[in-house]
């Protein structure tokens, strides 16, 4: 199975050959195989109302979806599931016709919160009880805070301490061990280059990609930005004031997992809380509804599941995200509709509050 976001590329690829029946044999047994959890049969898929085609010819079909990497056939039974592949070609159909629909079930009116931090978790615990999925909401960035300064302290010769000066005041520190001897006037360079372009700015993920992997940059340099890397992920995972969980004791209480194992593994997942900030924070550097399914995620312990996000904020800036994480065999269609109704809801009561 390929990994990594390169599954898109490859369903674009592999899904621009099919058709039109084959994609609506495939979305057919996508959406029967949500729905019950067994393999779907070409009888059942022929039986469809409105779809007149014989069984004989959709198992072909299906022999050929198969082929091509779209379905699967387990052992124990004759019907077909989706790959995750199979999954991405329904998913891209859903987000290219569901692109006005909103939360499945309504959420409640935050406004009714005193507080933001209130909003929020009443905001994740109506998620994950409308979708049966386990919902985060990564809160704003600390307000008003810009990078005043930053320092690189050589305080032995293979040892470099990052210092983050903010215009609030707060100062945040990193310790970086290096596996050799850093030349000085490296780390001088390195503080005089990080201050002229990231000084006086917020920072972002965005502006920290760029300014570390400058392709202008000497392979000196770029070694030294790569080994700074870690302390910047982890100050913008610090500067997070909050992630709100929704759904995790009922996820214990009746679970929705094809297996005790999968299960495990989201729990797991739920206790790294500096590994889902950054991954959830990807969000905001993309428009409109993500969704990330089994093998595309690049973390591996989530290749048996699948993200929805987006990201909310204000008409000029994102600041937060939400997001639902659940199996492959999810309800895509009301986990989409929830994440976007919910990041406009949020977005709307942000504006009211700030501007």
């Amino acid at each position: 199975m390929p990994e990594g976001h390169s599954i898109k590329s490859i369903t674009k690829e592999l899904g621009a050959g099919l058709t039109s029946r084959q994609h609506v044999i495939l979305g057919l047994v996508a959406q029967e195989y949500i729905r019950s959890g067994m393999p779907v049969s070409s009888r059942l898929v022929a039986s469809r109302a409105g779809f007149k085609v014989s069984p004989s010819t959709v198992r072909n079909e299906f022999a050929v979806l198969e082929d091509r990497g779209f379905l699967t056939s387990p052992h124990t039974s004759a019907g077909r599931v989706p790959t995750d592949i199979g999954y991405r070609d329904f998913v891209d159909w859903l987000l290219g016709t569901q692109s006005g629909q909103e939360a499945a079930l309504p959420l409640p009116e935050p406004r009714l919160a005193q507080e933001v931090d209130d909003a929020l978790q009443q905001t994740s615990e109506a998620m994950a009880q409308a979708t049966n999925l386990l919902a985060l909401v990564v809160a704003p960035s600390s307000s008003g805070e810009q990078l005043r300064h930053i320092e690189l302290l050589l305080l032995q010769p293979n040892l470099v301490m990052t210092v983050f000066i903010l215009s609030t005041g707060r100062v945040a520190k990193r310790i970086i061990d290096f596996p050799e001897a850093v030349d000085s006037a490296l780390v001088d360079w390195g503080r005089s280059y990080l201050n002229e372009m990231m000084g006086e700015r917020r920072l972002s993920e965005r502006l920290v990609r760029r300014v570390l992997e400058n392709p202008e940059l000497s392979p000196r340099e770029k070694a030294l930005l790569e080994s700074l890397a870690p302390a910047f992920h982890r100050f913008l995972d610090e500067s997070v004031d909050a992630l709100y969980v929704g759904g995790a004791s009922r996820l214990l209480s009746e679970s929705h997992f094809d297996s005790v194992e999968d299960l495990r593994e989201l729990l797991n997942l739920l206790e790294q809380r500096y590994f889902l900030l950054r991954l959830l924070r990807r969000a905001l550097d993309e428009k409109g509804v993500v969704v990330r399914i089994g093998c595309e995620n690049e973390e591996q312990s989530l290749h048996r599941f699948s993200l929805v996000a987006a990201g909310y904020g204000l008409p000029h800036r994102m600041l937060g995200t939400v997001s639902l994480i659940g199996p492959t065999r999810m309800d895509y269609g009301a986990a989409i509709a929830t994440v976007r109704g919910t990041a406009q809801l949020l977005s709307d009561y942000l504006e009211d509050r700030y501007e």
